[in-house]
């Protein structure tokens, strides 16, 4: 691979090597790896024409009204397909090293969204490092997890936290690495996805435009963030419970499970003995962290979330 001459960026604990710049890549790079993968664009509509019949559908994800949104194919030699008539199709390695992308002609903002929400992701998991659906920052030189539901609330609570002196980390995906007895939290994409409401709110609050705004589509803004430049330790972690009948004050309760941890992982295709046993890991290991569930209605906005959490970080031991 000749990654002189190329692009890098370091996500989720990847060194992305592109011949050209991403724009969702773009911006202040992590410290390199040495987990390569090397990223290349290809015309068309397909990126392997001969891929294989005897591939197997190992994913199928679907639309409210019955229609593809994307779907993962497997091959023990050629590795794994991932389309979606939205997005285009991604050519994975099996062993994660090369990445070949045919975005069909949709615009950057929607394909590049794509590939860190759902592709780079993906490739982590082949290098040996595990991924939970979680935001996270940098408070007191911990990294500090938010996990829950779409919706739950886990960027605008991350990027109010940052807005109060604490470090961005990574929006929605969180790559993770056992070293000794911690757990690195690694930096993911130099943006964050801010729906509308949230958007919103920020401006009201401090009178201008705070973020750069990368891309816009109907659900949200997709902001370009300036975050951690290397790993962290991982020192807590919040799972994010919102609804109709919570509290209208934050409230915390211990939530220790490591089956509650399990349901925030990103991927279930990969099932490999090796893989299972290290995400089983873990999971224990950050069982042993405090993990607390935030018990919240849904009139609670970020701010108020923020100082809930920024109290009891502070009351940690």
């Amino acid at each position: 691979m000749e990654q002189a001459a190329a692009a890098r960026s370091t996500v989720f604990g990847l060194d992305v090597y592109s011949a050209m710049p991403l724009s969702f890549l773009e911006g202040p790079s992590a410290k390199p790896t040495g987990r390569a993968l090397e990223l290349s664009l290809q015309a068309g509509d397909a990126v392997e024409p001969d891929w294989p019949a005897s591939a197997e559908l190992v994913c199928d994800e679907h639309l409210p009204d019955g229609s593809v949104l994307f779907q993962i194919e497997a091959h023990p030699e050629a590795g794994f397909l991932i389309s979606g008539p939205r997005y285009g199709a991604y050519l994975l390695s099996g062993d994660g090293l090369r990445l070949r992308c045919a975005p069909a002609g949709h615009p950057d903002d929607v394909w590049q969204r794509f590939l860190i929400a759902q592709v780079l992701p993906f490739a982590a998991l082949l290098h040996g490092l595990e991924v939970f659906h979680a935001s996270a920052i940098v408070h007191d030189g911990k990294a500090v997890a938010f996990i829950g539901p779409s919706h739950a609330g886990k960027t605008s609570v991350a990027l109010e936290l940052c807005r109060r002196g604490a470090t961005f980390l990574t929006d929605d995906v969180l790559a993770v690495e056992r070293v000794g007895e911690d757990l690195l939290g690694y930096p993911g994409t130099p943006v964050a996805g801010l729906d509308h409401s949230e958007a919103q709110r920020i401006e009201r609050t401090e009178g201008a435009q705070h973020h750069e705004i990368v891309a816009s589509n109907p659900r949200e803004w997709v902001v370009r963030m300036r975050g951690a430049t290397e790993p962290a330790s991982l020192g807590a972690l919040f799972i994010l419970d919102r609804g109709p009948g919570g509290p209208s004050r934050p409230s915390f309760e211990l939530a220790g499970e490591p089956r509650l941890l399990l349901a925030a992982t990103f991927n279930s295709v990969i099932t490999a003995p090796s893989r299972l046993r290290g995400l089983l890991d873990i999971c224990a290991l950050a069982a042993r962290l405090p993990v607390e569930r935030i018990l919240a209605g849904p009139d609670v906005d970020a701010a108020e979330l923020a100082s809930a959490i920024e109290r009891r970080l502070g009351a940690a031991p």
